[in-house]
């Protein structure tokens, strides 16, 4: 069976900054209208302005229920966070939203583990290997690069390569929980070592100062203990 793609558009940091403030106070038809009408100056094209818009609607809006809870806190305080801790929230409620997206940022962070530069044509051929020789695949895999150049998470090198750019620090307790929770979404796992989510390759862009008092007190989303002396555990309430 074919697997689906659906990232088929270069998706716009402040579109989606918009799609997240819009989210708790609009109804799912008004969004709708509402996106068209601010997209509008960006994208003409009736047909990729469409297709934009339900991609921002799947990332921040049609969301698993297991993820409402804390999509809804997150945009409570939505208003208040820097432009960097916005980029973290969309970066996770992407990875959820996008199989695909997830599979070329991870494929991302695994090389940049391994060395300095990552070429587009690897990443092209890894997703082609998953996904099929098709050309929605390239265009997608087009999509994802772009929007993560528009990001500044990759720069352009040499010999369409890319490198990362600096990492950004996360340090907010509210996107520590959401960290957790996308990670243990994505893997479909009730519990996970910290030190594995903290240096996961979907979070490649990120470094993680992690305040262990504060998430503690949220017994509503997490436990925490220790396996053995060092390792410790986060699992799912």
């Amino acid at each position: 069976m074919t697997k689906p793609v659906g990232f088929d558009q270069k998706v716009l940091l402040h579109h989606l900054d918009y799609t997240a403030k819009q989210t708790r106070k609009l109804s799912k038809k008004d969004m709708y209208a509402v996106l068209d009408g601010y997209l509008r100056e960006d994208i003409t094209g009736e047909k990729s302005r469409k297709n934009v818009i339900t991609m921002l609607m799947k990332i921040w809006y049609n969301v698993p229920n297991s993820i409402t809870n804390i999509r809804d806190e997150v945009l409570i305080d939505f208003n208040d966070f820097s432009k960097e801790e916005r980029l973290f929230a969309h970066w996770c409620m992407t990875i959820i939203a996008y199989p695909f997206f997830e599979e070329v940022v991870y494929e991302f962070g695994r090389l940049f583990q391994l060395q300095d530069t990552v070429s587009s044509m690897s990443i092209g051929k890894r997703m082609k290997d998953s996904y099929g020789d098709r050309r929605r695949v390239e265009v997608a895999t087009s999509a994802v690069i772009s929007s993560l150049k528009a990001w500044e998470i990759i720069v352009p090198s040499k010999n369409r390569a890319y490198i990362q750019n600096d990492k950004v620090s996360i340090s907010t307790p509210l996107l520590q929980i959401l960290l957790f929770e996308t990670i243990l979404s994505v893997l479909d796992s009730e519990s996970l070592y910290v030190s594995t989510i903290t240096n996961h390759a979907l979070f490649f862009p990120f470094q993680f100062d992690l305040n262990l008092h504060e998430l503690r007190e949220r017994r509503d989303y997490f436990t925490f203990h220790f396996q053995g002396v060092e390792n410790l555990v986060v699992e799912r309430v």
